[in-house]
């Protein structure tokens, strides 16, 4: 029983971070590389 109340506490935790990570991106920001995209260097186009 306990296991299972750990499991759906991380699968609302990952579900929440997802969520947000949608959304984010839907806005059109990029929170992984800070959202500025020219000076990332990291080919965000």
């Amino acid at each position: 029983m306990g296991t299972a109340i750990v499991v759906l506490i991380l699968v609302a935790i990952v579900g929440g971070i997802v969520y947000s990570l949608i959304k984010a991106h839907k806005r059109g920001e990029h929170p992984a590389c800070g959202g500025d995209c020219s000076h990332c260097g990291g080919g965000c186009h």
